[in-house]
């Protein structure tokens, strides 16, 4: 039978019906996400499982620290109505079939490997850019979580010292692509969308230059950051903006223009999950997969 997978992000939700090989049987759609609670939140996903009729399960990709064998969801990220809970069994007990939850990044290194850009590649990290920076660490051709589930987690990284820690502090916000959108926003008094902004950038807009030189100077110097922590073979993007070519190019501008500075050279490839803004979904059915033959 065919499974329902759902990627929930800070801003929408995206579902869409999969078979057993990764096939996706309809075009994948979304809906914004629910702020209200959790109640709001389960009520959506019911919906959801009722629409896709005759399936064997729903596959999850979620933000926040979650222990995808049991279900528990430590902290949910922006989504916070979910945290110290488990998930997968309140969803279980409402929609009536099984369900897998796993982080986001995880879905989208899940999906690389398998069918995309990282098939074959033993160390690798996936970077996948939206409301926050969600990042997923790849060693020995595995995922690896850390002891307590936090490899990966580069939103929570601390920019600015340890005397303060808010969210405002740390990587996930400076590089959140909403967060940025409102600064422009802000600046040119009316509210862009994502697609716009980018498009204005793109035809060059001289009261947001400084604001994009900056936003870029310090995604790359991350970057590079993460190439001495981690040492991948591939970095690769994910996430909505991973689709825009002006973004990405300048952004890889940046970090060639940084990694010329140094002093000595340094091997690095950067790439784009094959699966787009769609590998969270892919990832969660592998998940699913993968969970249904343990279990067995």
């Amino acid at each position: 039978m065919n499974i329902l997978a759902i990627d929930v992000g800070g801003t929408f939700i995206k579902y869409g019906i999969y078979d057993r090989n990764a096939q996706t049987l309809c075009s994948v759609n979304q809906i914004k996400t629910p702020k209200a609670g959790l109640d709001d939140f389960v009520q959506t996903i019911k919906k959801l499982r009722e629409e896709a009729g005759d399936i064997s399960g729903v596959a999850m990709s979620l933000p926040g620290t979650i222990d995808s064998d049991t279900g528990f969801v430590y902290q949910g990220g922006n989504l916070s109505y979910n945290d110290k809970q488990n998930l997968a069994e309140i969803l279980k007990e409402t929609l009536l079939c099984p369900v897998t939850l796993e982080n986001d990044a995880r879905c989208a290194a899940l999906a690389e490997l398998w069918k995309g850009s990282l098939v074959g590649v033993q160390n690798a990290l996936v970077l996948v850019i939206g409301t926050g920076l969600g990042g997923a660490v790849i060693q020995n051709g595995r995922l690896y979580k850390g002891s307590h589930l936090y490899a990966g987690e580069l939103s929570y990284l601390s920019t600015k010292g340890i005397d303060s820690y808010g969210m405002d502090t740390t990587l996930g916000a400076q590089i959140s692509i909403p967060y940025f959108v409102d600064k422009c926003s802000e600046k040119l008094g009316r509210q862009l969308e994502g697609p716009e902004l980018f498009s204005i950038l793109e035809k060059g807009c001289p009261k947001l230059q400084q604001d994009f030189d900056e936003y870029l100077r310090n995604f790359a110097q991350q970057i590079f950051n993460f190439q001495f922590a981690f040492d991948p073979e591939k970095i690769v993007f994910g996430g909505g903006i991973s689709k825009n070519e002006f973004f990405l190019n300048s952004l890889k501008q940046y970090v060639e223009a940084f990694y010329q500075k140094l002093p000595f050279p340094l091997e690095h490839s950067l790439g784009v999950c094959r699966f787009g803004n769609s590998a969270n979904l892919l990832g969660a059915v592998k998940h699913y997969l993968e969970k249904e033959e343990l279990d067995a």
